[in-house]
């Protein structure tokens, strides 16, 4: 069965400092002509700090997309010409002020994948050391919280942790770690 819609034209309808959004004029497989929205953000990376006694670093902020306070791994976009460990590293420090000896790639994924190009590289970050005075961020207001990993799983079957990279790389963490 054919699937596939080929693009007829595009044209930008919003372009700017984070997204770019399109209007796209796509011919479906039975003939029809259809328009599609789609979203172009920054890809991005999410990193899982756990040290040696299996704790957790995390950040809280508020969100105003959903006008929440969330529990998050640690994460952020891509810089001009950094490679996605680059990038991880960089926010591992940025936000949690540790700096991680050993990433290893959990996987990758695009977060909506209906209307929007953007993708985001997970990564497990073990051997941290403290960098107490790496910079920050000054847009960003965290709070860094250390848990338990298994003080992590209550607070997602509790439902209190409702983003989707954390969500992955935990569930991706304990699928590979703790079988």
């Amino acid at each position: 069965m054919d699937l596939e819609e080929k693009l007829i034209r595009k044209k930008g309808v919003y372009d700017g400092k984070y997204i770019r959004a399109e209007e796209w004029v796509v011919r479906l497989p039975n003939g029809v002509e259809a328009v599609r929205e789609i979203v172009t953000p920054p890809n991005a990376v999410g990193i899982l700090p756990i040290d040696e006694r299996g704790e957790v670093f995390l950040v809280r902020q508020f969100r105003p997309a959903i006008g929440k306070i969330t529990i998050e791994i640690p994460a952020g976009i891509f810089e001009p010409g950094e490679v996605p460990e680059e990038t991880a590293r960089r926010e591992c420090e940025e936000e949690i002020k540790m700096k991680p000896g050993r990433l290893d790639f959990l996987l990758s994924y695009f977060h909506s994948v209906g209307f929007s190009t953007g993708r985001i590289q997970l990564y497990l970050a073990r051997d941290l050391t403290s960098r107490p005075d790496a910079p920050g961020d000054p847009g960003e207001f965290l709070e860094v919280i250390k848990i338990p990993i298994e003080a992590l799983y209550r607070k997602i079957a509790d439902r209190e942790v409702i983003d989707s990279k954390t969500l992955l790389a935990v569930f991706w963490y304990r699928h590979l770690f703790e079988r």
